[in-house]
Order: structure tokens, then C-alpha cells, then sequence
């Protein structure tokens, strides 16, 4: 049964619908379609980050997001993780990492969402929280650049500030910043109101230095996301001209989260066909296979980079 503490929590750490649509609502909008399923899917982010704060175990969350389309579960799932770390950072408790272990098969979507709950969580707490995972745990770093674009846009999207204070046990700054660039990336595709004009306006006022991660995010949140159509994916592939093997890599990040959570939909195979040189979903799984042979199990963000550095050229060169 959810937790008696469970109505303090959601006061405390989950956002309400109205405010989101509020953030929202500050985003461009060309095609109402397109932004309410981008608002659909945020909200079912925030929903799971509700059930997770309101429950007593980390087995009534699994059963509460069963329910939810298969297509949007993922999301949820990865609001689950949000909403758990924000109550391990309060407590000696490791409810996320656990979630991660009981709910292996969404465990990519939900390192996005331990890096969301990091942005409102002091750093010195940081490392109790990061994800264990040698690869996949900066993925947290991509999580918490999206929460920063998408709930402080005039700082981190109109001027496009970036936070470069980072705990040293991180390693390598530079490697970092470029993570966090792939999240804002992801977060521009919402800013944008998932418009392929309006989207490259946005990246165009980047230093070019930050183009290729920005673009690798666009990659992940329109294959996940989605709320377009075939034309809109044609011209978005045409705009991102020589970081379209960018748009690659996102697809095929976000394949492996299809496939592992059995959503793969009509959609997302139009979005890999697109920007993965006419591969299918199964190719491209042969392509992240390789992209790891050999790979360094040393927890780095520079092996990190190496890993999608590989997964781009594979894409790119037909591999």
C-alpha cells in the first residue's frame, strides 16, 4: 500500500501537472499535434515521478507503471528513478539503485532520470547517488543538462549558459560538459515545440563547438519522444547537414531502449530507417553489439564519449 508519508512527498518532490503545463507553455508551438504529445509524454514522466514518491516499496511502483501504454512507460519509469533519488538523498536508503536492479528491462531510460533529481540536489551528495554502471551511468549527466534546459531555459537556452561545476570525481570537465550538452540537446526538441525551423533557429545561436552533442540529443528525444511525421524527419535529417550521423547515434540509443522494453512501435521504426541509413531496429542492435567489443570497463567519461564516438561511425560508415 502506498506510503502514509506518500501526500508529504508528492507536495515536496513532485511537480504538478499545472506547472509544468506552465513551463511548457513558454516553449514554441507550431503544430498543436506535436506539442501535446511532447506534453503527454512529460507528463507521464511527472506521474511516475508521483507513484514513486508516494509509494512504500519499489514493487508497488513496478506494478502502479504496468499499466501505463507501452510507449510512454519508459518515460514513467525514468520518473520513478527521479523520484527516488530525490528521497535517497534525504535517507541512508538506495531505493533508485534497487529500482535498477528489479526493473532491469527500463534501466536505460531511468540513468536520464537519477541525473534529473541530481540538478536539485546539492553536489556533495552526488556521489552516494550516481549510478553504478561503468557506461550507462553518465547518462545521469545527460539527465541533469535536460532538467536545466527545460526548467531554465532564458539561462541555459537563450543564453546558452552551461554549469561547469562539476565534482572532481567525475574526472575529466570537458568530457562532462559535453554530456550535458547532449541533455540540453534532448531538451531543445521540447523548447522547440518539435518544429525542424525552429529547432535548428536554437541551435544556431550555440558556439558551433556544442553542435554535435546538442544534435546527438535531438537524435534521442525526437526517436523517444516523437510527435512528428515522415516529412518533418526528412527535413530535420536535411537541416542537421553534416551532424545527421548525430542524429544516428540518438536513434540508436533510443533503440536499444525500445528494445529491451518491447515498445518498438510503427514510429521508431520510421525514426532509425531515417537517420540510421535505412537500417532496421535489428541492424542497428548489431551496431551497439560492436560498438562495445573491446570497449574499457574503467567507469570514465572519456570511455563514455569513446563508446558513442564508436556507435556514430558505425552508423555512419554502413558498418
Amino acid at each position: 500500500m502506498p506510503s502514509p508519508i506518500g501526500p508529504l512527498r508528492a507536495f515536496i518532490f513532485a511537480p504538478k501537472d499545472a506547472e509544468i503545463r506552465r513551463v511548457m507553455a513558454g516553449f514554441e508551438r507550431p503544430s498543436e499535434t506535436t506539442a501535446l504529445e511532447l506534453e503527454r509524454v512529460t507528463l507521464h514522466l511527472v506521474g511516475g515521478i508521483n507513484t514513486a514518491v508516494r509509494s512504500s516499496s519499489n514493487a508497488e511502483i513496478i506494478a502502479a507503471l504496468q499499466p501505463v501504454p507501452a510507449r510512454y512507460r519508459g518515460f514513467a519509469f525514468e520518473g520513478a528513478a527521479v523520484g527516488l533519488t530525490a528521497l535517497d538523498a534525504l535517507s541512508p536508503g538506495h531505493r533508485a539503485a534497487d529500482l535498477f536492479e528489479n526493473a532491469e528491462n527500463f534501466h536505460f531510460p531511468m540513468y536520464p532520470g537519477v541525473g534529473m533529481a541530481l540538478a536539485r540536489i546539492p553536489k556533495f551528495r552526488w556521489q552516494k547517488l550516481f549510478p553504478k554502471h561503468p557506461l550507462y551511468r553518465w547518462l545521469a549527466v545527460d539527465g541533469y543538462g535536460f532538467y536545466k534546459a527545460f526548467f531554465h531555459t532564458q539561462k541555459y537556452v537563450r543564453q546558452q549558459r552551461f554549469d561547469t561545476r562539476y565534482p572532481r570525481w567525475m574526472g575529466d570537465r570537458a568530457q562532462v560538459l559535453r554530456i550535458a550538452d547532449q541533455g540540453i540537446g534532448r531538451a531543445l526538441w521540447f523548447v522547440g515545440g518539435g518544429s525542424p525551423a525552429g529547432l535548428l533557429r536554437l541551435i544556431g545561436q550555440f558556439d558551433p563547438s556544442r553542435h554535435r552533442d546538442l544534435w546527438s540529443g535531438v537524435g534521442i528525444a525526437v526517436t523517444f519522444a516523437g510527435g512528428v511525421d515522415q516529412h518533418d524527419l526528412d527535413e530535420l535529417r536535411t537541416a542537421a547537414g553534416e551532424h545527421a550521423k548525430l542524429l544516428g547515434l540518438g536513434a540508436a540509443m533510443v533503440t536499444k531502449i525500445r528494445l529491451e522494453t518491447e515498445s518498438v512501435d510503427t514510429y521508431t521504426e520510421a525514426v532509425v530507417r531515417t537517420f540510421c541509413g535505412g537500417r532496421t531496429l535489428d541492424e542497428v542492435e548489431t551496431v551497439l553489439e560492436k560498438s562495445q567489443v573491446d570497449l574499457a570497463v574503467d567507469g570514465t567519461a572519456a570511455t563514455y564519449q569513446l563508446w558513442r564516438d564508436r556507435i556514430t561511425e558505425l552508423i555512419a560508415n554502413g558498418s
